[in-house]
């Protein structure tokens, strides 16, 4: 369980969502809340602490932790005391929620306990993902309570290196159309994600490098997170679409899959 030690590393972010309060508490600690915005699979075994919660992208990609704090609809902590970083080694998440100006603000502080030469290189990483979670938590209050997200995924290797990788996916040849390798926050784009039937986004999360967080509002803000993994030049490419629309995730469903492919496949062709 939780532990009064001093955290070995710590990550703090905050966002301001026009959503209630209560909309964002059920969010962070309901599995369909969850599953909306953060994980696709998502298990809460009961309200209230010492509650188990799951979390995964697929079923080899699992996380589990216990509701270590509870007081709705202020605070909840994860806690996860597995030793996955090594042994006496734990993390723990905390999202505090207020009120402030008129808006909830939901702050996440995540907690490294125990000593492991990973953390500097995970914690890289977490601070990709929460950006961007954090930004899908928001457009999910404020655009999407009442749907159900789909997810479409991919997870593909990457066969360049990491600065080549990212512009080109950033270009023509990757998912822009008539891109040029380079984008910056707020920039509009032309995503190809049907073959010769380019649509608007805009990039809203940009880590370059990293990670790319796109709304798509021809597609009723669905949004594309691709995280470019880990930090060394062999890595692995995340394509997370998430569509809160039945009938367009059906039809995109197999034309993403085959332009995430096609990132891939031209760069092994040049």
């Amino acid at each position: 369980m939780s532990t009064t030690k001093k955290p070995e590393l710590t990550l703090d972010l905050q966002v301001d969502i026009d959503a209630p309060i209560e909309a964002a508490w059920k969010a962070l600690t309901e599995a369909p809340g969850l599953a909306n915005w953060f994980a696709p699979i998502s298990e809460v075994s009961a309200p209230g602490a010492g509650a188990t919660v799951k979390n995964g992208w697929s079923e080899e990609m699992m996380m589990s932790g216990t509701v270590d704090a509870w007081e709705a609809p202020k605070h909840v902590r994860w806690f996860d005391d597995s030793g996955w970083m090594g042994p006496g080694t734990a993390l723990a998440v905390d999202y505090f929620l207020t009120t402030e100006n008129g808006k909830t603000r939901v702050r996440l502080v995540q907690s490294a306990f125990g000593a492991s030469e990973g953390w500097d290189d995970l914690f890289d990483g977490l601070e990709t993902g929460w950006t961007y979670f954090l930004y899908n938590l928001r457009v999910y209050l404020e655009k999407h309570v009442g749907r159900t997200r789909r997810m479409i995924s991919e997870r593909l290797e990457a066969t360049m290196p990491r600065q080549a990788f990212w512009k080109h996916l950033l270009s023509g040849a990757g998912l822009v159309a008539g891109g040029k390798g380079s984008v910056k926050a707020g920039d509009a784009v032309q995503l190809t994600l049907t073959e010769g039937v380019p649509v608007r986004a805009v990039a809203e999360v940009v880590v370059e490098g990293h990670g790319l967080g796109l709304r798509i509002p021809d597609l009723a803000d669905a949004l594309l997170f691709i995280e470019l993994e880990g930090k060394s030049d062999k890595f692995h490419v995340g394509y997370w679409f998430s569509v809160y629309d039945d009938a367009k995730a059906k039809a995109l469903d197999t034309p993403a899959r085959h332009a995430f492919t096609r990132v891939h496949e031209a760069v092994k062709a040049s």
